[in-house]
């Protein structure tokens, strides 16, 4: 069993929810996101379990804080959260869709500042920046 595996086990079984088949299915479909995923895309990759019960499932999981969700435009995506991944922020293209991860300690380091200087204590945070990629500045 890997140690994300073990981790969600032990998540589920903290709050006194069963593991079953369909959330490991669901929380391996995440694992193996290479990016967030739209409702439908897990649905599909996810063909062993059955619609309902992969949005239940979803729910849950962001109830747990096994998974967070972002918004692009009106439509929701969903990624694991940590500890299963690397705390980061996204950048997105407007134009092409191309969703870049980025981990930046400078950010990290500005954010605790800012909080620290209107003695705020932060529990949580997602940034998330919009424009144009590369590739889409050249076409």
């Amino acid at each position: 069993m890997s140690l994300d595996i073990k981790k969600f086990s032990d998540v589920l079984r903290m709050h006194k929810v069963s593991v079953t088949a369909s959330r490991m299915k669901i929380f391996e479909t995440l694992l193996q996101a290479e990016r967030p995923l739209t409702n439908s895309e897990i649905v599909k990759r996810t063909p062993t379990v059955d619609r309902a019960s992969v949005y239940r499932n979803l729910e849950l999981f962001a109830e747990l804080g096994i998974t967070e969700t972002m918004l692009r435009g009106w439509t929701p995506l969903t990624e694991l959260a940590e500890p299963f991944r690397a705390h980061h922020h996204h950048m997105t293209c407007e134009s092409c869709g191309r969703m870049i991860e980025i981990e930046d300690h400078e950010l990290e380091e500005v954010l605790g500042s800012i909080v620290a200087r209107h003695n705020f204590k932060l529990t949580k945070h997602l940034v998330e920046l919009t424009g144009l990629c590369a590739q889409c500045q050249v076409s």
